[in-house]
């Protein structure tokens, strides 16, 4: 007759529990937990709801550049972006992990793939991205570094303008620009970069230049005199790039002048570091026979006591042509060139 050990108590529990689990350290089980928890489909609808709240918040109630401080662009908006971006991906990787590639699962791998680069490329634009305005003179060279040489800009929380190497100059505008007989209308040849390691082209309203991961295109452009200060002895002692709105009227023409996007307006002249000595406003009729001539209407009127806003009566007003000079206050001015300016 066989006789059979009896094994010990410990043992036979152990043997009913089949298969047997490993005994891991609890410190294991924390990569387990957060995956688990990276993965839940709970985690993914509670962050849909958040970022559809958030949006419609923004584009209902905030608007604009408001909603896009307070929202779009805050550290923990896209923090909950990221959070759903590795949802994501963690729900994907446990259920395409050890599966046969087809049709099907290839559909899904490229679909998940596209979301999650979607999703991240929204991330590093909010963060890191740089939108700016600069507006240059033909000859005109300007740091690019330099908020000052920016008429507007708009930059993510953690972009740095230390990015924004060396200079941006405005080389030359080129009128009845073609390419294979297509009329460009216009074009400008720019060129930006550090010494050594520019980048040089010809831009214009379909085609850009991009230089170290910055775009630069064509926004606006317009006319920029070059009025020269000289005083009652003919010494020449200030001279100034001042370019003009395209203000664009009932019939379709434009009013080239002095002033903002709203409309004409005086400025003081000389402008700082100087002291200003007169309040100018300028208007510019382009010649119909030559590219870069043409009349220059002014009006000139005194400062204030302290030196801010315009008297009401007007000192000098009248039209002369270009490279043609004028007289107020005992000063000599003089709209010498027209140039283009570009932003």
């Amino acid at each position: 007759m066989t006789k059979f050990k009896k094994l010990p108590e410990a043992d036979t529990e152990e043997a009913e529990h089949f298969p047997l689990e490993p005994r891991y350290h609890p410190i294991h089980k924390i990569p387990r937990i957060a995956y688990d928890f990276l993965a839940s489909a709970k985690l993914a609808m509670a962050l849909l709801v958040a970022i559809l709240i958030c949006s419609l918040t923004g584009v209902t109630i905030l608007r604009g550049q408001r909603a896009w401080e307070l929202i779009f662009s805050t550290v923990w908006f896209n923090g909950i972006l990221v959070l759903l971006v590795i949802n994501v991906a963690c729900c994907f990787f446990g259920r395409i992990w050890h599966r046969r590639i087809t049709i099907i699962s290839f559909g899904m791998i490229l679909f998940h793939v596209s979301f999650v680069s979607i999703l991240a490329g929204i991330v590093y634009n909010s963060l890191f991205y740089f939108r700016g305005n600069i507006r240059l003179t033909e000859g005109e060279v300007l740091p690019s570094g330099d908020v000052n040489s920016y008429d507007k800009y708009e930059h993510g929380r953690f972009f740095s303008f230390s990015r924004l190497k060396g200079e941006t100059s405005l080389i030359k505008m080129h009128r009845g620009f073609r390419i294979e007989k297509e009329d460009k209308r216009a074009a400008y040849e720019i060129e930006v970069g550090e010494a050594g390691r520019k980048s040089r082209g010809i831009i214009y309203i379909t085609h850009n230049l991009t230089h170290k991961g910055f775009t630069y295109y064509t926004d606006r452009e317009g006319y920029s005199l070059l009025v020269v200060l000289n005083d009652s002895n003919g010494k020449e002692i200030y001279g100034a790039h001042l370019p003009l709105q395209s203000l664009k009227q009932r019939n379709d023409t434009y009013l080239y002048a002095t002033g903002t996007k709203e409309g004409p307006a005086p400025f003081a002249f000389p402008q700082a570091p100087l002291q200003p000595l007169m309040e100018l406003q300028l208007f510019f009729s382009p010649s119909q026979l030559y590219e870069r001539g043409g009349d220059v209407s002014y009006l000139v009127s005194p400062l204030t006591k302290d030196n801010k806003g315009m008297a009401d009566a007007v000192v000098e007003e009248g039209k002369v042509a270009i490279g043609k000079p004028f007289t107020a206050f005992n000063y000599r001015l003089i709209p010498k060139d027209v140039r283009y300016w570009v932003a």
